[in-house]
C-alpha cells in the first residue's frame, strides 16, 4: 500500500533545503527522535560529484595500516599513464540485464545447501584497495592479487556471491579478450596440480566432461549471465604485500572461458563455502573481512582481511543463518529522511533479504518499492523529474540546472532494532549529466529475497563478521 511523507515532515525538508542551499557538500544529522516529524535528514552535495573526474581520489584509509597496496581503474585516471584506454561505458539496458542474470543465479542458488568449515583462530588483518570497475559490463569492482612465484598481478572481481576464485591460465583453448597477461602455471616455482582423489576436489563442482588428463582435479563453475569457467582445480602462493602471503591457496586455473569480460582477468569469491579465500585464510584472518566501495570510478576504495580496529560509528545487525553461502540479513523496514515508512514488517521478512556485492541495483518487494519510490518522488518535488533511459528506471531527474543537490537520507531497519542511515548520494545513478535515477527497483515475481546492491553501500566500510554473526556499516569507510 502506497503512502507519503507526512505534511510536516515535508515541510520541514523544504525549509531545510533553504537553509543549506548555499553549501557544496555535508551532512544533516539530527537523532532519530520518537516523532519522526521533528527531523527530516538530508545529505546537500555538488552535482559533479555524482561523475567521475580526470583525477585520481585515493582512498586515505587505504594508507592507515601496514601491508597495503593499492589497485586502481585500469581505465580511469587512476591507472598508470603508459597504460591508458579509453573503454565506453555499459548502456543501461546492459546493465539490467546483468544484473538480471545475476539476480536469477542468485535465486536459483538460495533453497540449496552448501558445507562448511568453522576455522576459528587467533585475528589478524590485511587491506587490500578496491576500485570501482564501473566501466565493466557489469559494474563490479576490483582488486588486485599478485598469484605465483614470482607473482603475476592479476585484477579480480570482488564478489560476495561467488564460491571460487579463478583466472584465466595460459594456454586456454577457449578464452575471452583480456587486456592483461594470462597467468601461467608455467612460469610460477609455487604452482600445484591437485589430483581428483584429494578430498579438496570435493570443494568444487567437477564438469560432466572433465579436461585432460582426467587424473587432475577439473572444476566448473558458472553464472546466470552465461559467464563460466572451466580448467583444473589448484594451488598457488597468493601474494597481498610483500608481508602477507598465503601459501597453498585453492583457486581455479581455467582453461574454457567464456563471458563479456574485457579487462579483469577472473573473479575474487567470498561466499562461505569451503573454496572461498574467506573460509580459505579462516586460520589467519578468522573469517572477517569488509570493504569500502568507492564513489566513484576516480576514487578508490578497499578490501581488508581480518580483526582491524572497530571503525567510528560503525553499526552491527545480526548475519542470518540460512542454507545457502549468501549473507543474510533481518531487514523489518525501510526509512525516508528518519523516518520509518508505513510498509508491514511481513512484506521484508517473508522473503528475507541478502547484501550483495555484485548486484548493482536494490531490489525491494513491490509493495515496499511503490511505497518507498512514491515517498522519494514526493521529498524530491523541488527538482524536475523526467522519463528514465528505460521502462524499469522509471524515477529520474534532471539536475544540470543545479549547483548542489539536496536528498534524503535513507534508513535500512532491521529486526535487532538497528537502523543505518545511507546518505542520500548513494542512492543515485548517474547515467549522463541531465539524466540521475534512483537505484532501487521492485523484485520480479519468483524471487526469493531482496537484494542490498552495491551503490547504496558506496562510501560505507562494510564488515562482515561471520564468526560473530554480524555485519557492521560504518559512514566515511573509504576517506
Amino acid at each position: 500500500m502506497a503512502t507519503s511523507i507526512s505534511f510536516v515532515g515535508l515541510s520541514c525538508f523544504l525549509l531545510y533545503l533553504c537553509l543549506v542551499c548555499s553549501l557544496k557538500e555535508g551532512y544533516a544529522f539530527e537523532e532519530l527522535r520518537e516523532s519522526h516529524a521533528e527531523s527530516f535528514l538530508t545529505h546537500t552535495f555538488e552535482v559533479s560529484s555524482l561523475f567521475a573526474s580526470s583525477i585520481c581520489n585515493h582512498s586515505t584509509k587505504a594508507n592507515e595500516r601496514e601491508s597495503t597496496f593499492r589497485v586502481v581503474d585500469k581505465y580511469g585516471p587512476c591507472f598508470q599513464p603508459s597504460l591508458h584506454r579509453s573503454v565506453v561505458s555499459p548502456s543501461v539496458t546492459d546493465i539490467i540485464r546483468s544484473d538480471r542474470a545475476r539476480i536469477n543465479s542468485i535465486q536459483a542458488r538460495l533453497s540449496k545447501n552448501s558445507g562448511r568449515r568453522d576455522l576459528i583462530a587467533e585475528p589478524n588483518y590485511h587491506r587490500i584497495p578496491v576500485i570501482d570497475g564501473s566501466a565493466f559490463d557489469t559494474l563490479s569492482y576490483l582488486v588486485t592479487v599478485g598469484l605465483g612465484t614470482p607473482k603475476k598481478d592479476l585484477s579480480l572481481i570482488l564478489d560476495t556471491g561467488s564460491r571460487l576464485t579463478w583466472t584465466q591460465c595460459e594456454s586456454c583453448t577457449l578464452c575471452y579478450t583480456q587486456k592483461e597477461p594470462k597467468f601461467d602455471p608455467d612460469n610460477s616455482k609455487s604452482y600445484v596440480s591437485i589430483s581428483r582423489t584429494d578430498p579438496v576436489c570435493a570443494y568444487v563442482k567437477r564438469p560432466a566432461d572433465p579436461l585432460r588428463p582426467t587424473t587432475l582435479c577439473s572444476y566448473e563453475i558458472s553464472y546466470g549471465d552465461g559467464t563460466s569457467s572451466v580448467g583444473f582445480f589448484s594451488k598457488e602462493t597468493l601474494t597481498m604485500s610483500a608481508a602477507e602471503k598465503i601459501d597453498s591457496f585453492l583457486f581455479g586455473c581455467g582453461k574454457e572461458n567464456r563471458g563479456k569480460f574485457n579487462l579483469e582477468a577472473g573473479i575474487l569469491g567470498l561466499n562461505q563455502e569451503d573454496a572461498s579465500i574467506v573460509l580459505q585464510t579462516a586460520q589467519k584472518y578468522n573469517k572477517i573481512f569488509s570493504y569500502c566501495l568507492p564513489s566513484s570510478a576516480s576514487s578508490t576504495g578497499h578490501l581488508t582481511f581480518g580483526q582491524t580496529p572497530a571503525p567510528a560509528n560503525i553499526k552491527y545487525t545480526k548475519l542470518v543463518p540460512q542454507k545457502s553461502p549468501f549473507y543474510g540479513l533481518d531487514l523489518i523496514g525501510i526509512g525516508l529522511g528518519g523516518t520509518k515508512l508505513n510498509i508491514l514488517e511481513s512484506i521484508f521478512t517473508t522473503p528475507g533479504t541478502i547484501i550483495d556485492s555484485g548486484a548493482v541495483y536494490t531490489y525491494l518487494p513491490p509493495v515496499a518499492y511503490t511505497t518507498f519510490r512514491d515517498a522519494f518522488r514526493v521529498a524530491m518535488s523541488a527538482y524536475p523529474r523526467i522519463p528514465g533511459p528505460t521502462a524499469a528506471i522509471e524515477t529520474c531527474y534532471d539536475f544540470s540546472k543545479s549547483t548542489s543537490v539536496t536528498v534524503p537520507e535513507i534508513s535500512f531497519f532491521f529486526k535487532d532494532g538497528t537502523v543505518v542511515g545511507i546518505p542520500g548520494k548513494s542512492s543515485l545513478i548517474a547515467y549522463s549529466p541531465t539524466q540521475s535515477c534512483l537505484g532501487f527497483q521492485e523484485y520480479k515475481v519468483g524471487d526469493k529475497r531482496s537484494i542490498i546492491g552495491n551503490k547504496v553501500q558506496r562510501t560505507m566500510e562494510v564488515v562482515y563478521d561471520v564468526p560473530g554473526q554480524r555485519v557492521g556499516f560504518a559512514p566515511n569507510g573509504c576517506n
